[in-house]
Order: C-alpha cells, then sequence, then structure tokens
C-alpha cells in the first residue's frame, strides 16, 4: 500500500467488553449496528471534530438490538454504561474493506 493511503474503516468488533474500548474511525456509510445484549449496556457516539465533544448516534441500548444506521465519517466512541456487552457495527452499502 502506498504512503499517505488511508485504510478504510467499515467494520467494528466488540467482544464481551465490559469497559469503554478506544475511539475508533468509521468510513461513512449505511452500518448494521448490532447490539448483543449479556447484561450489559451501551451507546454509540460521534466526536466533533474538537476531539473531545460527543453526540450520541443511539440512545442507551439495554436490550438485544439490530440497527441500520447511515454515518458519516470520523471517529466513534462505543460508551459501556454497564458491562459485559457484545457490539458489531459493519458497513451494508458495500463490501467490508
Amino acid at each position: 500500500m502506498a504512503q499517505g493511503t488511508t485504510v478504510p474503516k467499515s467494520f467494528a468488533y466488540f467482544a464481551a467488553i465490559a469497559a469503554t474500548p478506544t475511539d475508533f474511525t468509521l468510513d461513512a456509510g449505511n452500518y448494521a449496528f448490532e447490539f448483543i445484549w449479556t447484561a450489559g449496556s451501551v451507546q454509540l457516539l460521534k466526536l466533533l471534530p474538537d476531539g473531545t465533544t460527543t453526540i450520541p448516534v443511539t440512545g442507551v441500548l439495554a436490550a438485544t438490538t439490530y440497527q441500520v444506521i447511515s454515518l458519516p465519517a470520523g471517529q466513534y466512541r462505543l460508551i459501556v454504561v454497564t458491562g459485559p456487552a457484545t457490539v458489531v457495527i459493519e458497513k451494508i452499502d458495500r463490501a467490508r474493506s
């Protein structure tokens, strides 16, 4: 891969997490957001350009949920309100990169 090439980010997976993971990057597109309830609850947030301010993308999810969400490219944060929880975020408008 050429220097300076951006690797597409179209997938994020968090298995049985009990604490908030590090922020992650997603490309723009339509995503399947699947929260698999394992006694926890989570919320997906979008980081704004200042790198500290966030806005909610989902409400706090506390039951097994599947949603299709249109996301702009950028940095995201998955907040684990209570754990453990398993979350899959996968781009569905084209093959995974």
